[in-house]
């Protein structure tokens, strides 16, 4: 396994357990432990780190380690803004070129999404990083690779938020598991109804703001 897909390897582990909340609040990451852990060197483990801080994940705490960056009410007020900018700026270009077999498969994924609902609640995670999944799948017939990687970024942020602050609770108390709102963005899109399809997406984009509004003095600007 070359340094580089090792590292990836590290970062993964590290990125999901704290989302998960794995470690517990203001847990001091430190290399040596981590490398023990994932029984890796000291390098590895130490760059996934460095990445981990430029994404203001973890914060280098000199001679202690690596501190958890918490979330807060203005932290996911700019999420959900540039969330938005993001995904309704190619919105338009999408509806105009997307293809019909892309248009297919976002069908049959979502589909099944709504067939696992029906078998029963999914847990928060999986439901989660298949509402990733389908937006950044979606953002991606845009063909600009950058701001669909800026997306996916944005979006497993907001998912670190939910996670801080309502993991410990019931999942149907605070996320929407339903995807027909997917279905329906899809088939305006189908329609090139670009009205209707800006709408729906903003919708599913704002939701997650009503889940701290109350809790965190919650403030948009």
């Amino acid at each position: 396994m070359s340094q580089d897909t090792l590292k990836q390897r590290i970062y993964n582990r590290i990125l999901e357990e704290i989302v998960t909340k794995k470690y517990p609040v203001d847990c001091i990451l430190k290399e040596k432990e981590l490398s023990e852990k994932f029984g890796a060197s000291r390098a590895p483990v130490r760059e996934a780190l460095i990445e981990l801080s430029k994404e203001n994940i973890v914060k280098s705490i000199p001679r202690a380690g690596y501190r958890i960056v918490h979330f807060t009410a203005k932290d996911i007020s700019e999420a959900m803004e540039l969330r938005l900018i993001l995904e309704l700026s190619v919105l338009d270009t999408i509806i105009g070129s997307i293809r019909r077999e892309s248009l297919q498969k976002l069908f049959a994924e979502v589909e099944k999404n709504i067939d696992l609902m029906h078998r029963g609640v999914i847990p928060p995670d999986v439901w989660w990083n298949n509402n990733i999944r389908f937006h950044v799948a979606l953002n991606a017939e845009a063909g600009n690779s950058l701001l669909t990687s800026a997306l996916e970024s944005v979006l497993y942020r907001l998912w670190r938020a939910i996670a801080q602050f309502f993991w410990s609770g019931n999942s149907e108390d605070y996320l929407d598991l339903e995807p027909n709102k997917h279905l329906v963005l899809l088939r305006a899109i189908e329609e090139k109804n670009s009205t209707e399809a800006r709408k729906i997406l903003s919708e599913d984009t704002v939701s997650i703001r009503g889940l701290f509004e109350g809790r965190l003095s919650f403030h948009p600007k």
